[in-house]
């Protein structure tokens, strides 16, 4: 268990970079949905994806299919942040502005559809709270991998990669759990919250 929550030391930085670039993917998302509301829309199917999936079966599907759905997405986004760092860090990179810049999105589609503030977040921070800092902190390890690949800092590049992938299998052992605990809260519990402030 020590080893786990050693992995978690000195990410603070790639922390904060991953959270600031997501901040500014949401703003971008924003911005470009009401820049041109109709485009937007009629591509809405190709952009939100899984998510529209996962709100469809959220609403029709049994809540084991669905809390199996939600936990799948999510790993899969997981573990893209964390290993994708390999290549760099691009892929992070491009997952966590991708990801801000859906957040963006459904906020601007939100209010385009009448809806409150509160049902935003209603609907968002139940799993939220648990799911988007899991995420960041993966996309933190997958930044590092990145960085040391170019600034190995006294190791060779091998040794460095070596020593970030081992720490970002170790953090899984926390970070599987949230998620999964995420998923379940976004299942069972977000729903009704949401439901409640239409």
């Amino acid at each position: 268990m020590q080893a786990i929550l050693d992995s978690f030391r000195g990410k603070s930085k790639y922390i904060f970079f991953s959270t600031v670039l997501f901040a500014a993917g949401a703003v971008l998302g924003y911005a470009v949905f009401w820049q041109n509301p109709k485009v937007i829309l009629s591509n809405l199917d190709r952009i939100l994806g899984n998510i529209l999936k996962i709100s469809d079966a959220v609403e029709n599907a049994n809540k084991l299919y669905v809390l199996g759905l939600i936990f799948q997405n999510n790993l899969r986004a997981l573990l893209v942040m964390v290993f994708g760092g390999v290549a760099f860090g691009l892929v992070p990179l491009f997952a966590v502005l991708f990801n801000g810049f859906v957040v963006g999105l459904i906020l601007a589609l939100n209010f385009y559809s009448g809806q409150s503030l509160s049902f935003f977040l209603a609907a968002l921070l139940p799993h939220g709270i648990l799911e988007l800092p899991a995420i960041l902190v993966g996309a933190a390890f997958g930044f590092k991998i990145g960085f040391e690949l170019f600034s190995p800092r006294g190791k060779t590049r091998f040794e460095a990669l070596k020593e970030n992938l081992k720490e970002g299998v170790l953090a899984l052992g926390i970070l599987i759990p949230v998620l999964f605990l995420a998923a379940l809260i976004e299942a069972v519990i977000t729903p009704l919250i949401a439901r409640s402030f239409l």
